[in-house]
């Protein structure tokens, strides 16, 4: 089967609340992204599995949704193993890609800030 189907742009928040985002890959805990649902995009319908954020999959933890930007709709947040991740020496963006449980692809990115 091949989708043709075009990839949908979400909005993301790394480390909701807080900028800049800032990453240590030498930390052994973890990081929150939060997926936005817009008019267009329901975040409480993606499919856990197909997540990816930086070569990491989702942390089996915080899958309530909640309003986290204050626009009224539900949207979701993911946690991630800091040690899984793999960004690039210099990156100042992390992406995050997956399926929603319709077939529909997504991905959203935010900018970061690497620290030591």
């Amino acid at each position: 089967v091949v989708h043709s189907s075009p990839v949908v742009e979400v909005g993301i928040d790394i480390k909701p609340g807080s900028f800049p985002n800032s990453i240590n890959r030498n930390n052994k805990g973890n990081i929150s992204v939060a997926i936005f649902s817009s008019g267009t995009f329901n975040a409480t319908e993606v499919d856990r599995a197909t997540v990816n954020f930086e070569g990491a999959s989702p942390l089996d933890i915080g899958k309530t949704p909640e309003d986290i930007n204050g626009d009224g709709l539900l949207d979701i947040v993911f946690h991630f193993s800091t040690q899984k991740m793999s960004l690039p020496d210099g990156a100042s963006e992390a992406c995050l890609t997956g399926e929603t449980i319709g077939g529909t692809l997504f991905e959203g990115c935010d900018s970061v800030r690497l620290v030591k």
